[in-house]
């Protein structure tokens, strides 16, 4: 009796071998208390509409919830996560049953059958860095999540901003039409008059067939930006937009020194490598554990009949111990090869593309102080003259003092 109760003991404690934590879903709960647009449910994402009047701000948030790339690379994470638990799990437990075709006498009796249950330990440690090599795989996926979110960003905001420009582009080019077609009627009153050529009002009717054109293909141009604005919101491509309100260009102060020093931390690229490292070095570890045997610990229980004798009948229990045989010594120096490589490439990874990003943001800031020297001096020179001597070479013009050419 005792025997048996030892035994249901050990089939229950077996499967408490298995860990219950979830702590290791903290990062999956942190990000959707910040990001709760991220996790909506499928329904909710197919359903949900822009609201009235949308702008810049109300496309981000849409896209932020419902772009599929963003959606997508928050699912992966959530999966990867999911196998850190399975990476660090115990082998399953064996259970083997054996019958004796024939008894065989003992002193207490004849053995009739052989209940065995049998669990394997792997090496110390081994369990610990298969788990470590998991979430660093997993961390490094959730840089993804990061990168595809400020990709997302980007997409919708450069495609707003050529939106924006568009409309931009039209009411200029629907302004320059109406001044082109002021100076053709008075290229004809000039040639009524006498003080000017025919070849003046084919010259201006040459620059409305041009404008024309360009109306044309800006106002083609608006169905292929719309589809690329509702592309990133997943949205039916030729749904409707509301006119976008020209975005004003404000002062930005950018410290290069800062950002290139912090391009390690503040690169999601960059964090989804460096954690890349760290599950290629752990994996190295790991791999220097891969010629160590398993511990195998069982109980081995043996059911004794009754021969009538006093005493017999006594059922027998036994504690097993083993070990795995690593015998495959090529097998295992191959896989330590292996792990080195990775850890290797890992590493000239991350150089590489560090160097890349230091080199991109370097053109990207020498861009914003060139284009920022641009506006100023659009703003505070050539504009302001530009104006003054389109007014001073329209009135010439009108007097008989200049041509067309001139205007």
């Amino acid at each position: 009796m005792k025997s048996w109760q030892a035994l249901g003991l050990l089939c229950l404690l077996a499967p408490a071998c298995a860990t219950t934590d979830t702590s290791y879903r903290a990062p999956i709960e942190r990000w959707q208390e910040s990001h709760p647009e991220t996790v909506e449910p499928e329904d909710a994402a197919q359903t949900a509409e822009l609201p009235p009047h949308a702008q810049l701000p109300e496309l981000l948030d849409h896209a932020r919830r419902h772009n599929p790339k963003l959606r997508q690379a928050f699912f992966d994470w959530r999966a990867a996560v999911e196998r850190i638990p399975q990476a660090g799990r115990l082998p399953d437990p064996r259970v083997l049953f054996g019958v004796f075709l024939e008894e065989v006498e003992t002193r207490t009796g004849p053995m009739q059958g052989k209940f065995t249950v049998s669990q394997a330990l792997p090496w110390f440690g081994k369990r610990a860095l298969a788990g470590d090599v998991a979430a660093a795989r997993a961390d490094a996926v959730g840089e993804g999540v990061a990168a595809a979110l400020l990709q997302v960003d980007r997409e919708v905001r450069d495609a707003w901003y050529e939106y924006a420009w568009l409309h931009r582009a039209v009411e200029v080019s629907k302004a320059h039409r109406e001044l082109l077609k002021h100076w053709q009627d008075v290229a004809r009153t000039r040639l009524e008059l006498g003080l000017s050529k025919p070849s003046e009002i084919l010259r201006v009717e040459l620059e409305l067939g041009q404008l024309e054109d360009r109306l044309l293909s800006l106002a083609d141009l608006e169905r292929p930006l719309r589809a690329r604005i509702n592309a990133a919101l997943d949205r039916d491509l030729n749904a409707p937009l509301d006119r976008p309100e020209f975005p004003l260009i404000g002062d930005l102060e950018l410290d290069g020194e800062a950002l290139l020093a912090g391009l390690a931390e503040s690169n999601p690229e960059l964090r989804r490598l460096s954690k890349q490292v760290t599950a290629a070095n752990k994996g190295s570890d790991l791999a220097d554990l891969a010629g160590r045997p398993d511990l195998v610990l069982g109980v081995d229980y043996t059911q004794i009949g009754s021969n009538g004798a006093a005493g017999s009948g006594d059922d027998a229990v036994a504690l097993t111990v083993g070990f795995g045989l690593p015998v495959w010594r090529g097998v295992y120096r191959a896989e330590r090869e292996e792990a080195r490589a990775k850890q290797m490439a890992a590493r000239l990874a991350m150089e590489s593309a560090h160097n890349r990003l230091r080199s991109e943001l370097e053109m990207a800031l020498f861009q914003w102080r060139d284009k920022g020297r641009h506006l100023e001096l659009l703003n505070g020179s050539l504009i302001p003259k530009g104006q003054e001597a389109i007014g001073i070479m329209g009135d010439t013009y009108q007097n008989g003092e200049s041509s067309f050419i001139d205007v």
